[in-house]
């Protein structure tokens, strides 16, 4: 019983479990969801209340818009017959402003953009004018600000709507404005106690009216913010800081849906709706620096519980990574269960691959002996084949017979000149193909009867590394097309012949490629006799480079020939080949 007692005290869930609970235990008293719903419910109802004033104080603003809209649209859908009276239409149009009383002037623009019927009585041409460009590019209720109007000459505010025809096209607007003054006369009737300053912009985001006139805009708007960002938004308040810096309080509304807007403004100093700062922030203040009292405790349980004793551990498994040496462990107080447990799988771990590395390193050593002894044999092997063939070929009684012997005798020699590089090799089963190719250059020369004085040899070969897979092929291609170019080369009289072998690599495409060339003439570079070949050193060159996955070019000039050989470089993979091992 005490020893399940004991563990459970030293599981690390237990240790941060009780700490965490010593440290949260005031907070059980204090309500902070509660506080934060009464803050929440504050501000909203705060939003709801600057949402309805900013409306109370655009009554006037949208009554009047409303109007002017209205009648806009009654008049464009009236204008043919109103256009067909002739003179009489100026006289209807003067007196609909007149008994509207919030008019200063009504018309009808035609598509050239001239007044054909205004309240002004004449004729006048607007089509140079911005609100004619305007509904002529896209014909829609507009409502926008002319600071001198074409007709009246004072500031108005203007409400045109588009006349379209059947077909939907554009046929002319109809216009009609109403003093700027008017949309300021609703605001002087506000509470003192609660003072807006509002601003009316279309969908454009062009001002259309501010109550302490147009060069105040910057003062009523949130610093970084234009009149356009608001468009097309849902109605919302804010807290933000004008351009000057001082802290106002925003209420976006939309007075005409989808065309003309409000954004009002007040001090937040004197709004009454405003939350005090510090009643709101008070019921929080213990409950955050409760919390920030459990941080610290949670902190510092997890750097003396968890941090210290894995980053421990992550130490001593990086030195026996680099080492293979079992640090002991560091002199502290008593870790948790789970981390004396880890450490003892740690090092009943690090014991094992010791163990397994010693046992697989002597394998690998049995084995490249074996190995190389293997390779060591069968070259020997070849090599004495190669002697029996030598004694055939001094005992035969033909050229032909001759020929035919040192040809097999020069391809076992290629064999045996690859299992020779594979045991003395130190790459474990690879090949260094530049000795590869320099040695089987050698063996064919020497067995080629070259005259001293006949022949030139170019050598040249990147330090490539092969796997037998390709060596053996490789080697038998090159002993072939060698054995070829000296047996079919050769050079003017007096002239001297060329012999050129080359391996090289393309890193671009991952191919190497054997390139042999001889020089070309009426003398011979060996001293054959029968210089008609049977095709069988082609067709094994052909055969071993299908078994390369490769291709074989050749080029037949009347002064050299050239064979080249191009084939896919193995990939070295080391993971691949410790696996194998």
């Amino acid at each position: 019983m005490i020893r399940r007692l004991r563990a459970g005290v030293d599981s690390l869930t237990v240790r941060v479990a009780v700490m965490l609970a010593a440290a949260l235990l005031p907070i059980g008293v204090i309500a902070i969801a509660q506080s934060r719903a009464l803050i929440r419910d504050s501000r909203d109802q705060s939003e709801v209340n600057l949402l309805a004033l900013t409306s109370e104080a655009a009554a006037n603003e949208e009554a009047l818009m409303r109007t002017a809209f209205g009648a806009a649209q009654a008049l464009a859908g009236i204008a043919p017959e109103l256009l067909s009276l002739g003179d009489d239409c100026h006289e209807a149009m003067t007196s609909f402003v007149s008994d509207g009383a919030t008019f200063a002037f009504a018309g009808i623009v035609s598509a050239e953009g001239l007044a054909l019927c205004s309240s002004g009585g004449e004729v006048a041409d607007l089509s140079g004018t911005t609100l004619y460009q305007k509904m002529r590019e896209t014909p829609h209720p507009r409502a926008t600000l002319s600071e001198r109007g074409a007709v009246s000459g004072r500031s108005v505010l203007v409400v045109s709507y588009p006349i379209l025809d059947e077909e939907g096209r554009f046929m002319g607007y109809t216009a009609v404005s109403q003093p700027h003054v008017q949309f300021f006369r609703s605001l002087e009737q506000l509470s003192a106690e609660r003072p807006v300053d509002l601003v009316t912009f279309n969908e454009a985001g062009e001002p259309l009216s501010i109550k302490n006139g147009m060069e105040g805009l910057e003062e009523n708007l949130p610093e970084g913010r234009t009149l356009d960002s608001f468009v097309g938004k849902p109605q919302h308040a804010f807290t933000a800081r004008t351009a000057s810096g001082e802290r106002r309080v925003f209420a976006y509304v939309p007075i005409v849906p989808g065309l003309v807007y409000g954004l009002g403004s007040w001090d937040a100093q004197n709004l009454g709706l405003s939350w005090n700062r510090v009643t709101a922030i008070v019921p929080l203040l213990f409950p955050v620096l409760m919390w920030l009292a459990c941080l610290i405790v949670v902190y510092i349980a997890i750097q003396r519980q968890v941090i210290q004793p894995t980053r421990d551990l992550r130490a001593r498994m990086l030195l026996f990574m680099r080492s293979r040496r079992i640090a002991p462990v560091r002199a502290q107080a008593r870790p948790a269960a789970e981390f004396r447990e880890m450490d003892e799988t740690f090092v009943r771990m690090a014991n094992s691959i010791l163990h397994d590395e010693a046992e697989l390193e002597d394998a690998l050593h049995d084995k490249t002996v074996l190995l190389r002894e293997v390779h060591h044999r069968v070259k020997n092997n070849l090599q004495l084949i190669a002697s029996i063939l030598n004694m055939k070929i001094r005992k035969a009684h033909t050229p032909d017979a001759k020929v035919a012997l040192r040809d097999l005798q020069t391809r076992v020699m290629g064999l045996a000149t690859v299992h020779r590089s594979l045991y003395e090799t130190s790459l474990q089963g690879r090949v260094q193909a530049d000795e590869l190719m320099r040695s089987i250059a050698m063996n064919v020369l020497n067995a080629g009867q070259v005259e001293s004085k006949a022949i030139e040899v170019e050598e040249s070969y990147a330090p490539l590394v092969l796997y037998p897979d390709q060596a053996v092929p490789l080697s038998l291609i090159a002993s072939e097309a060698l054995s070829n170019a000296l047996k079919y080369g050769g050079s003017d009289p007096g002239g001297t012949a060329r012999v050129s072998i080359r391996l090289d690599a393309e890193p671009d495409s991952g191919d190497a490629v054997l390139t042999v060339v001889n020089s070309r003439g009426s003398v011979p570079m060996t001293e054959t006799e029968d210089m008609e070949g049977s095709g069988l050193g082609n067709q094994l060159i052909l055969a071993f480079t299908s078994q390369l996955e490769g291709r074989v070019e050749q080029e037949d000039e009347p002064d050299h020939y050239t064979m080249r050989l191009r084939f896919p470089l193995a990939e070295f993979r080391e993971d691949a080949e410790e696996a194998a091992e």
